[in-house]
Formats: structure tokens, sequence, C-alpha cells
């Protein structure tokens, strides 16, 4: 199951059901299979959690927590969680001319891939994430498929 919270509000066309669609597609792209969830914040709560655990005191576009733990009430596999900043990514959609859903469906599937088990700390690890990102992307209907600022 993919669950999804939202603590700030999300374009009209992104339901959940939408974020829930993009989520299992970019799943079964990689492979993967489990439960995780999807929270959607601001940059000052994102910020906190870039601090806290990767000891950058910024905020960023997304973060990907893996936990890969079984779930002791329904004994699935638990991916982890991504957390998602609405307003970092309003930010970064303006500045590359992108619609925000797009933006947004682009950071779904760029933490999903974290969870899947892709990274980027090295060149041939990022080569893989962008191609696979990419490619779902595309498959999605995305027609700008930037890969994500660092910050």
């Amino acid at each position: 199951m993919i669950h999804v919270s939202r603590k700030v509000t999300l374009p009209a066309d992104l339901s959940v059901a939408r974020v829930r669609d993009i989520a299992k597609a970019t799943m079964k792209k990689a492979a993967n299979a489990g439960d995780f969830s999807i929270i959607f914040t601001d940059d000052k709560e994102i910020q906190q959690l870039n601090r806290d655990y990767r000891h950058i005191d910024s905020p960023t576009d997304v973060l990907a927590f893996n936990s890969d733990e079984i779930d002791p009430m329904t004994n699935t596999l638990y991916l982890g969680d991504v957390i998602i900043s609405v307003e970092r990514a309003e930010k970064q959609a303006h500045l590359a001319a992108n619609h925000i859903s797009d933006e947004l469906t682009m950071l779904i599937v760029h933490g999903c891939l974290h969870l899947a088990g892709l990274d980027h700390t090295t060149d041939p690890e990022k080569e893989k994430m962008r191609v696979s990102q990419e490619a779902i992307l595309v498959s999605l209907g995305v027609k700008n498929s930037s890969w994500p600022r660092e910050e």
C-alpha cells in the first residue's frame, strides 16, 4: 500500500489517486514491491529533516528514507518514506518553466527510485538513475524530465 499524506495543498490535477499511480508505475519499472509513504510538506519541515538526518541546514526538494522492515501487523515489506517539499517544487518549477504537477511528478519518481535502491553518489549510479527516471517520466507523459538540482 502507498500511504499519501498532505500537510500542504497539492495542485488540483495531482490527486492522491494520481500520486499513487505515479508511485506504482515507478516501482513496477524498478521491479520493486512493498509498502511506503509519500509525504508532501513545506520548506520548513524538509529543512529540519535535512538538517537532522543529512546534516545539511537548508531546504531540499525531496528526501527518501529507506526502511526495508517487515510490518509486524501485515507481514509486508515497508520500504520507507518519501518526503517532498511542495514549496521547493513550486520554486523549481517556476525557475525551469515547468508545470508544478510535472515537477512534483518528477520528485515522486525520484524519491521512489531511491526507495527502490537507486542512488546518485557516483557518476555511474547517477547515470543509471537519470536514465531510469527519464524513461519513467516519458512513460507518464511528462515532457520536461529535468534532473533535480542538488541543494
